[in-house]
């Protein structure tokens, strides 16, 4: 549980801006993409224990992202954990829509993450699927993409709280 979100939100910021940065970096390394993989996993991990901690408003953690969805066309027994060359088919993308949550959650179980550099110099965007997901197929974000949800996420501080008790007992709490 996270009590003071203004840490965490301040991070995201930093993280925006950081990985904003990267869009005209051209030289990468090993060291390099490791960074920048922890930056989208701890980013998606903050974004996922605020909203946990309801320290986020339902319309962000609720907000519908827009990116590409590869269909799979490997071998689903395949023991491999690498992605190989011809295992989506990204000829065929498809626009696809994930919820926030439903994104950080295919980060933080990701079971392929591959920085999309189209000319190995100019960082486009994150090839990405969780365990379950990579036998159906593979998600495409942009990296503007990403620095907006941070940064919307970054700077969302709720005022209101609202909890509605429904007739069957349970009761419903709403974050604006």
């Amino acid at each position: 549980m996270i009590h003071e979100s203004n840490y965490w939100k301040s991070d995201l910021l930093k993280l925006a801006n950081t990985l904003e940065r990267r869009l005209t970096q051209t030289r990468w390394n090993d060291k390099n993409l490791f960074t920048i993989e922890k930056e989208i996993f701890f980013g998606f991990y903050a974004i996922r224990k605020l909203i946990e901690s309801k320290k986020i408003s339902d319309s962000i953690t609720q907000c519908k992202h827009k990116m590409k969805e590869f269909p799979y066309s490997g071998n689903s027994e395949s023991l491999l954990t690498y992605m190989k060359d011809n295992e989506y088919d990204l000829a065929s993308g498809e626009t696809a829509y994930l919820t926030t949550i439903e994104l950080c959650n295919q980060f933080i179980h990701s079971y392929h993450f591959l920085p999309f550099l189209p000319d190995e110099k100019h960082l486009i965007g994150f090839f990405f699927c969780s365990d379950r997901k990579r036998t159906s197929g593979i998600y495409m974000i942009t990296v503007f993409d990403v620095v907006n949800i941070y940064r919307s996420v970054g700077s969302n501080y709720p005022t209101i709280m609202r909890r509605e008790r429904l007739p069957n007992g349970k009761s419903i709490i709403s974050i604006e």
